[in-house]
């Protein structure tokens, strides 16, 4: 029997007298068919999942309801929830240097999928900034033969993996993965940006101006990219 998702929408008072206010309510169910005239509607928690004991209702009264067909293409498991709810506090410990927090959060992640994106990298910067640069060598050499992180729908991580690794020193590391992150999608201005930063960087100063005028191909008021080109022309002047 199919299931069907459909949104019902309402207005409630909340509080009273001058403080009183009118708050919308969206609570979504599951719906299925169980006879000509009715249908059994279940409510669904934040993940998405069915609770509680299913109620019936005629078709008539559906018809106060909204169909979301698209609802179940843009929900995340629970799994999903629970493994971005450790990154995202991960994250929060690291910004605030509390590594040993930070560390523990992503672990809980690597714990369930140890090839994890964001928790490897996440663990990666934390041993870094805490002091265990072979530890955190390591994992970034471990994302760098992970083709995932090279999937085009992962580029931000890539993008910010390449930007650590070159603030680690790791300067060959971020090329090759700009270099392979720019095969995979080779209309990302930002990639081209980074890579001529990283041949700055290394010394290899005839590589620079390639990438960053393929960077303003693409975008063109890049300011950036426009500031670099002209500090490296006023260098090679200069020289």
């Amino acid at each position: 029997m199919e299931k069907k998702i459909f949104l019902k929408r309402e207005e409630i008072k909340v509080g009273v007298g001058s403080t009183a206010k009118v708050t919308t309510v969206e609570d979504y169910f599951q719906v299925s068919e169980t006879d000509e005239d009715q249908v059994a509607l279940q409510l669904l928690d934040f993940s998405g999942q069915p609770i509680g004991t299913p109620s019936v209702i005629s078709k008539e009264d559906l018809k106060g309801y909204t169909y979301c067909p698209d609802y179940l293409k843009n929900r995340k498991s629970p799994r999903e929830v629970l493994l971005e709810d450790h990154i995202k506090t991960g994250d929060r410990h690291f910004e605030k240097r509390e590594f040993y927090s930070a560390e523990h959060e992503y672990d809980k992640v690597l714990d369930i999928d140890r090839d994890h994106l964001r928790a490897n990298l996440g663990k990666g910067k934390t041993l870094f900034a805490s002091g265990r640069k072979e530890e955190g060598k390591k994992i970034f050499e471990k994302l760098s033969g992970m083709e995932a992180l090279f999937e085009k729908e992962n580029k931000h991580t890539f993008n910010e993996f390449g930007i650590e690794l070159r603030k680690k020193g790791m300067v060959d590391a971020a090329i090759s993965n700009y270099l392979k992150a720019v095969s995979i999608d080779p209309n990302d201005e930002v990639l081209y940006y980074n890579l001529g930063r990283a041949y700055y960087e290394k010394g290899e100063y005839d590589k620079p101006d390639e990438v960053l005028n393929s960077a303003l191909k693409i975008k063109s008021d890049i300011k950036e990219a426009q500031d670099f080109l002209s500090m490296i022309s006023s260098a090679k002047s200069a020289g």
